[in-house]
């Protein structure tokens, strides 16, 4: 009896082990079944849904709660203009995946974006937001449709969300963003009573934008803001700006949203005129400014950096005879350690003088379009802070043609843009304080054909103010 219980205890002890070793390894879970959308088919409560191809909504359509649409890698979904997309469950775009809306999209109270790729809402398109939107590292939500945010909505931004110019947004929740996420204002955008936003990354307010404030506008302390327009605060709304007290190494254009505009005319010169420029017959034609080449970038070895042959003259007469100054350098620079260089030779040849006008990057070659945005944005902000460390304000130039095509000034609208467009009117989209209208304008002291251009603001009066570019 004493043995068949000792074997007993043994078997027990064994099974005991055995089951404890099993525990330690997983179960294979059980496959969850996902189906593949062709956008005609009724999709189906608790069901996983993918879509591959291109698939248009051509009517209503309902995302049912516990239901997972998802746009993946090189899918597309469209929700046509009589189309009409309501989502109970959640709608998700992967990276790589597209959803285009020119119809209307809702999101309700318990349903759930998730924006990890692209989603575009088109002028003609609608949106209705009441429940949880979430914009990934990565992703993009551009809109430029009626948008309706309603009290339940939680937008939450660690991506780019982006309303554009002709987007009429009406917003009682809540937006909240994250460091290094980005959000644009550019349309019509009014926040009730109810709605709040609040900014960890980078906001723009742009140059056509109507925004107003009956609720809560607060940007914290990592934030960084370029408005072009001031924001509207009711009696009822209220603005927290906990960013720290700028400093000469912060100034942006935000700087100039409150200064006064103006309208003052001016010229640009460089060596092309050569020293036949009087100064004096200029400054009595009735010129207010003068932006005077300094110099150039690295050519080739026969061709280094190089200050401009009339510099000095140029901007010691223009002085001279009360003209107020500006001054440019003409960029060749291709890599970040370049650009610095420049601006560190840039900075040689003006020290000394007092400068009324920005300093100013002029960047405008077709091979320094190839090198690519993001490269181009470092090496723009490199040179810019080493004329920042020397407490010059910053300007850049080109045309808008090269602007458009090779720059992301969702980035760089920070720094104020001198606009070359020889036209009777600016079509440029974004902010511009300086206007470059014309190559064969007339002047008297100046023999041949000059170029023309029109300052928006009082450039003299806000950089004494701020102390900057030598002025006192």
């Amino acid at each position: 009896m004493i043995r068949k219980k000792g074997v007993l205890r043994i078997l027990a002890a064994f099974f005991v082990c055995a089951a404890v070793m099993l525990s330690a390894f997983p179960v294979a879970a059980k496959a969850v079944a996902v189906y593949v959308w062709d956008g005609k088919t009724e999709l189906q409560p608790g069901r996983i849904y993918y879509i591959t191809d291109t698939v248009r909504v051509h009517k209503a359509v309902t995302i049912p709660a516990g239901t997972k649409l998802s746009v993946r890698d090189g899918g597309q979904l469209k929700i046509q203009s009589i189309g009409y997309l309501t989502v109970r469950g959640e709608l998700s775009v992967a990276i790589g995946g597209l959803i285009i809306n020119s119809g209307s999209l809702s999101i309700k109270p318990e349903g759930t974006l998730s924006v990890y790729g692209q989603l575009q809402s088109s002028i003609n398109g609608k949106m209705y937001m009441s429940g949880k939107t979430n914009i990934y590292n990565r992703g993009i939500f551009e809109t430029s449709s009626a948008t309706k945010i309603y009290k339940t909505a939680e937008i939450l931004v660690k991506g780019e969300l982006d309303f554009y110019k002709s987007s009429d947004v009406k917003l009682s929740g809540e937006i909240t963003t994250v460091e290094k996420s980005i959000i644009q204002l550019r349309g019509i955008f009014a926040i009730s009573l109810s709605g709040s936003i609040d900014v960890s990354g980078h906001l723009t307010i742009g140059a056509e934008s109507n925004v107003r404030c009956s609720g809560t506008f607060t940007l914290r302390p990592d934030a960084t803001y370029t408005r072009f327009k001031p924001i509207i605060i009711t009696k009822s709304g209220t603005f927290s700006d906990g960013r720290p007290t700028y400093k000469y190494e912060d100034m942006t254009v935000d700087v100039l949203i409150d200064e006064p505009d103006v309208e003052l005319h001016g010229i640009d010169v460089s060596y092309a005129q050569g020293d036949s420029i009087d100064w004096e017959q200029v400054a009595a034609s009735g010129i207010d400014f003068a932006i005077i080449r300094a110099g150039r970038g690295y050519i080739s070895d026969e061709k280094p950096m190089a200050e401009d042959i009339h510099f000095r003259r140029n901007i010691e007469e223009a002085q001279k005879y009360g003209i107020d100054v500006g001054v440019y350098f003409y960029s060749y620079a291709t890599s970040v350690a370049e650009a610095r260089a420049e601006a560190e030779f840039y900075v040689d040849i003006i020290e000394g003088y007092q400068i009324q006008y920005p300093v100013i990057l002029d960047m405008e070659e077709s091979f320094q379009g190839e090198i690519g945005k993001k490269k181009l944005t470092n090496m723009i902000d490199a040179f810019f802070e080493v004329l920042m460390e020397h407490h010059y304000f910053p300007m850049f130039y080109s045309y808008k043609a090269w602007i458009e095509q090779y720059l992301d000034m969702t980035t760089l609208d920070k720094y104020a843009v001198w606009l070359a467009q020889i036209s009777d009117e600016v079509t440029y989209d974004g902010g511009y304080y300086i206007w470059q209208y014309s190559f064969t304008g007339k002047v008297s002291g100046i023999p041949n054909d000059i170029d023309l251009d029109i300052s928006y603001k009082n450039w003299p009066e806000i950089l004494k103010k701020y102390g900057l570019n030598n002025l006192k």
